[in-house]
């Protein structure tokens, strides 16, 4: 009877000491607590069986490569400022902002065009009837920037000419003349041209702003991907871990059950498990794969194209979070509607709708030019009259006004009613990014708890296991029981994994919020392994 006493210890034993073995060899065993080593007997011999051993199949887990290489421990992993900088450079959607740039150069450039110097000319020959002539000129006009023109230039006239066109009949060395006209009421403190030149200059102003837009939503949509792809990625490891333990388990029960140490039971039951683990490592890397090619939108090489951010490229773990400072919500709210290029850009639309507003009041005033011309015959008389020598000055008032002026009052009410409507957006931009700010802050203050307590359970779920693994080992516990909590340590690892993704969702959000530099964030994420969003 001891003998047999003796002999079912001594199974026992290696039964347990080869599963604790096989458990602490494999990377989800170097994350457990220490377990407490059974006593080792050097004189236990594995017994001899002659039930066969079952053919359970066991899937291959080799079919994909692992997202993990010994790359990452050489510093190669893919940072986010890695992303930040590629998008920077060859984001469509900030390339097709700064191409504003030369839009806006353009019209500026074409409102320029009305102050240009004009050349006229002409020829006109009447060869044939009774009144034979012919008639050239050429002259040069340019608008004034105080809404006139003026005007110089040379024609000369012979033949003979109709009596009612003898203004046409020029001396023989031809006329020289000039002109100005330059409005009094309408159109002197501003008109159409200036008011096209202003505001194309606003919109020059607008560029950089409108720059700064892409850039910050560029930004946060690049970090989010970014942080889906580093949780997507480390997600796939845990479950690979997972299923690398059945794996190794299957291996060590085999080598048991020949020696009559393990049952078909906890082989069929590591089987199934094995499938079950792997089914899910397939959807794992499905969603690594996806989260990758949505990466390449803003991961982009050299030439622009996008690039497929390669599997040992993935970081191991989410930087760490430190503390954050005190937040001011006052100075920062102020800091941030400084900063944002909305409420920039709806000032700037602000202050182009106040030019219309000026023209159409102008326009109101009823138009008195004031017009003066000169011109000076030169050569031998063209008649006998001699009514060509003397020098020519002319002088006019020429007006009118309509007399309900509907479209100039229609045009001051709709321009009115527009710049209550961009106040307004004003307004809800301004309740907007204070509301954005708030919510931001709150999301990282609860990310970061929700983070620290994911550690904690992380930790907790890890010793449990220990206590499962030991007395599976030593068969005290139900196979079941233990594969439960496997999949809870993977579980928690993976809510961790998601907490922590929050955290730099909230993070990558408050700094768009703010209207921060996300590259330069980025770049103080890698020094301090987190970026505390500054004012």
């Amino acid at each position: 009877m001891l003998e047999i006493e003796e002999t079912i210890r001594k199974q026992k034993l290696e039964r347990e000491r080869a599963l604790l073995d096989a458990i602490q060899a494999t990377p989800e065993g170097k994350n457990l607590p220490e377990l407490v080593e059974p006593s080792r007997n050097q004189d236990a011999q594995p017994s001899d069986s002659t039930l066969p051993t079952p053919n359970v199949p066991v899937p291959s887990v080799q079919e994909a490569p692992t997202p993990m290489s010994d790359s990452i421990a050489m510093g190669e992993a893919l940072l986010l400022a890695d992303v930040m900088a590629s998008t920077y450079r060859a984001f469509p959607q900030i390339e097709i902002a700064r191409q504003q740039a030369g839009i806006a150069r353009g019209e500026i450039t074409t409102s320029l065009g009305a102050y240009d110097v004009h050349l006229d000319y002409f020829t006109i020959n009447q060869p044939v009837g009774f009144y034979e002539n012919s008639r050239s000129g050429v002259a040069l006009e340019r608008r004034t920037w105080w809404g006139g023109y003026v005007d110089a230039g040379y024609r000369i006239g012979r033949g003979s000419f109709e009596p009612w066109y003898k203004e046409r009949e020029t001396n023989g060395g031809g006329e020289l003349f000039t002109g100005l006209v330059q409005p009094l009421l309408q159109g002197l403190a501003i008109d159409p041209y200036r008011v096209q030149l202003f505001q194309s200059n606003l919109n020059r102003q607008a560029v950089q702003p409108e720059i700064q837009l892409s850039v910050l939503i560029a930004g946060v949509d690049a970090a989010r991907v970014y942080w889906m792809w580093v949780e997507a990625g480390n997600a796939l490891l845990a479950q690979e871990r997972l299923l690398q333990l059945a794996v190794q388990r299957n291996a060590i029960l085999e080598k048991l059950f020949e020696r009559g140490l393990s049952t078909r039971q906890e082989l069929s039951i590591n089987a199934q498990t094995i499938s079950e683990r792997q089914l899910v490592v397939f959807k794992g890397r499905q969603k690594f794969r996806d989260m990758a090619f949505k990466l390449a939108l803003y991961l982009r090489d050299e030439a622009g194209n996008p690039m497929l951010a390669a599997p040992e490229w993935l970081p191991p773990e989410f930087p760490a979070l430190i503390e954050l400072p005190a937040f001011d919500f006052e100075a920062d709210f102020a800091a941030a509607q400084l900063r944002r290029p909305e409420l920039q850009l709806i000032s700037i639309d602000i202050q182009k709708l106040q030019w219309d507003l000026e023209l159409a009041r102008n326009q109101t005033l009823p138009t008195v030019d004031l017009q003066v011309r000169g011109a000076q015959d030169m050569g031998t008389r063209a008649s006998l009259s001699d009514d060509k020598q003397d020098f020519m000055l002319e002088t006019a008032l020429v007006g009118g006004v309509p007399v309900q002026r509907r479209k100039a009052r229609g045009k001051i009410d709709t321009t009115l009613a527009k710049i209550q409507q961009s106040q307004l957006k004003l307004e809800l931009q301004t309740n907007k990014i204070e509301v954005e700010l708030r919510s931001a802050a709150n999301a990282l203050v609860f990310s970061r708890q929700m983070a620290e307590r994911s550690a904690q359970l992380v930790q907790e779920t890890r010793e449990t296991l220990g206590y499962f693994q030991r007395d599976f080992a030593a068969g005290n516990r139900d196979f079941l029981f233990l594969l439960q909590q496997e999949a809870r340590v993977t579980e928690s690892e993976i809510k961790l994994l998601q907490a922590e993704q929050e955290f730099f969702f909230a993070l990558a959000a408050l700094q768009a919020t703010l209207g921060l530099d996300p590259l330069e964030q980025s770049l103080m994420l890698n020094q301090l392994g987190t970026a505390a969003p500054t004012p």
